[in-house]
């Protein structure tokens, strides 16, 4: 292996913290499908949840045959996603689905960066995972559907959006010092200019100001 290839540690804490946060994706997806409004959002929602599993599974198993035991692998990176699930807990259905569109498009623009360290294998199942937009373009049409019909929401949703992105940045950062992104400040800002471009990008789709 050449000095500028990653270290194997490296490369399994990377796809371990996508695999945990498609894990999570999956968790809120079915416990939003428990509490959704009708039948319709029910079924919906295990839809989603079946394609998060799959993409954790798909993670799962490149962790897997690079050697790494994808259990003790998330055990590791657990506590920082149960930190902020306990600071971001969302208070009814709406805040939860737009809790999952807000943090999973920022999460994944900060997964992007983490690419460089994984070898050529790896990189292509993780970049397939990050460019599935299917459970992000769901969030996005029933919440737009939601706004369009409840415009009450529109201001409440925005109000919790700008409480979540201010989260997502810090556990962005955080990120990018777990990866081991040898980047400076200069660096570290570019990386959060793209991510806040994208987001306010996802919020205008909802007609929301980011």
């Amino acid at each position: 292996m050449s000095a500028a290839e990653p270290t194997a540690d490296v490369r399994l804490t990377t796809l371990a913290i996508l695999a945990f946060g498609e894990l999570t994706a999956v968790e809120r997806a079915a416990a939003d499908a428990q509490s959704a409004p009708s039948v319709r959002d029910r079924v919906d929602l295990i839809g989603v949840a079946g394609v998060a599993l799959g993409n954790y599974e798909a993670l799962a198993a490149r962790t897997e045959a690079l050697g790494g035991d994808i259990a003790v692998l998330l055990e590791d990176v657990e506590p920082s996603f149960t930190a902020l699930r306990e600071r971001t807990r969302p208070r009814d259905w709406y805040e939860s689905l737009m809790k999952g569109y807000v943090f999973d498009g920022i999460n994944r623009d900060f997964y992007r960066a983490a690419l460089v360290n994984l070898d050529g294998t790896s990189e292509r199942v993780a970049t397939s995972v990050l460019d599935d937009t299917r459970q992000s373009d769901h969030l996005r049409r029933r919440l737009a559907q939601a706004i369009s019909e409840h415009p009450e929401l529109s201001s409440r949703l925005a109000l919790w959006g700008r409480r979540l992105v201010g989260e997502a940045l810090v556990r962005g950062r955080q990120l990018i010092e777990r990866f081991d992104l040898a980047v400076d400040d200069e660096a570290v800002g570019a990386i959060s200019q793209r991510v806040m471009t994208n987001h306010s990008r996802r919020m205008a789709a909802l007609d929301l100001v980011a």
